[in-house]
């Protein structure tokens, strides 16, 4: 059946079949290696070193889990030794454990009962919730852990780190994952969220007192500016702590950040990079931002009643919508889902390019609005439809 967001009067160039197909094509390009970000109809692929990882296995989970497709399932598999090692060899080590684990680890124990992947994946929240650092109550994101320059920071991002912990203690039954995430949790809704529901991308604390120093960016235009992507991973994380912890102050902070999501895009719907730009600065679309923002507000609508619910469900449909008919890739041979993601803008990394995070959420949220999306960032609830829909 066809679904009423994407029937034929509305021109719709998705086809779930057709994505499954460019997914499993892109196993024979890929084979070992992960996709980062795109070049023309290309991805560029690295070894199990980068922080997007997970995203390429999180897609293929995802891809098995709708299609029943063994193909999709093996692949990942062969890939979760490099996790392991990464482990093992302590390769690029930050808070985006939780980004790795979350999507790599965790999925093949939820889906198949893999012991072994079950202890990678706790493993890898012990090694997350070592980088707590108790006297701000903050996990800090990048460098060594107690480093002079980085040890003071955390980020936005970390809100889609600390389901690993929330996961960990219920398959442990050890409090301290949850109590560490609970604590993150506060200190970001407290400090990395302003009156008006906008997001900063990092802030300092003195890692030694916890006193806070103020906020700082590093992907977004300006200090005071919005960094779409992060106010995407606000979005999410906040509405995925909340259904961990059913707390309603997660709740809400996650409401006005869509609210305020929505109220700064621009007049096409299409995120920039950064929401609040100043007329004379380069516009680059960031399509990951508004996929990553569509999954969270279908994820946050689940955990609404009302008017409320409706105005976000509705506001997701309107993303996920927009993506459709603007950027999604209708080139056959593409390695891609969708254009106009952009990476990291001052650095000129992946900018108006593939994305695969960007990929990842994107199918993630048609899966949402399908009804056929499996859950590996809140509560464990594995749902699998033996009629998968054959057409979005």
């Amino acid at each position: 059946m066809l679904d009423p967001l994407f029937s034929p009067s509305t021109n719709s160039p998705v086809s779930l079949p057709d994505l499954v197909r460019r997914v499993e094509r892109n196993l024979q390009h890929f084979g070992l290696q992960f996709p980062t970000v795109g070049e023309s109809t290309r991805y560029v692929l690295t070894e199990n070193k980068h922080w997007l990882s997970g995203f390429w296995t999180g897609l293929l989970w995802q891809v098995y889990a709708v299609s029943g497709q063994a193909c999709f399932k093996d692949h990942a598999l062969k890939l979760l030794p490099s996790f392991r090692q990464r482990l093992d060899q302590q390769i690029h080590i930050t808070h985006d454990l939780g980004f790795l684990f979350t999507l790599s680890a965790r999925p093949a124990w939820q889906l198949l009962g893999n012991a072994d992947a079950r202890e990678l994946a706790v493993r890898g929240a012990r090694e997350l919730a070592a980088r707590f650092r108790p006297a701000g109550k903050y996990i800090q994101a990048w460098g060594e852990i107690g480093s002079e320059d980085e040890g003071g920071r955390t980020i936005i991002d970390t809100m889609m780190n600390v389901h690993l912990l929330f996961w960990a203690t219920a398959q442990t039954g050890e409090p301290h994952f949850a109590s560490l995430a609970r604590q993150h949790s506060d200190v970001t809704a407290r400090y990395l969220m302003r009156e008006d529901g906008s997001s900063y991308h990092t802030f300092f604390f003195d890692q030694h007192t916890g006193e806070p120093l103020g906020p700082q960016t590093h992907q977004g235009y300006a200090d005071d500016s919005l960094w779409a992507r992060g106010q995407a991973w606000a979005i999410y994380g906040f509405a995925a702590a909340d259904a961990w912890c059913d707390a309603a102050v997660y709740r809400d902070v996650a409401y006005r950040a869509a609210l305020r999501f929505m109220a700064e895009l621009p007049a096409d719907g299409v995120p920039t990079w950064d929401l609040r730009l100043p007329d004379d600065a380069p516009s680059y679309p960031d399509t990951s931002a508004g996929a990553i923002a569509a999954a969270g507000m279908f994820r946050l609508a689940n955990r609404l009643t009302g008017e409320h619910q409706t105005t976000i469900r509705s506001h997701a449909e309107t993303l996920l919508r927009t993506l459709i008919h603007t950027s999604f890739e209708t080139l056959h041979d593409a390695q891609g889902l969708l254009r106009g993601g952009t990476y990291h803008a001052h650095k000129q990394q992946g900018v108006d390019a593939y994305f695969i995070c960007g990929d990842y959420f994107f199918f993630e949220a048609l899966l949402m609005h399908l009804g056929q999306y499996v859950d590996f960032w809140g509560p464990e609830s594995v749902k699998l439809r033996s009629d998968p829909a054959t057409s979005v």
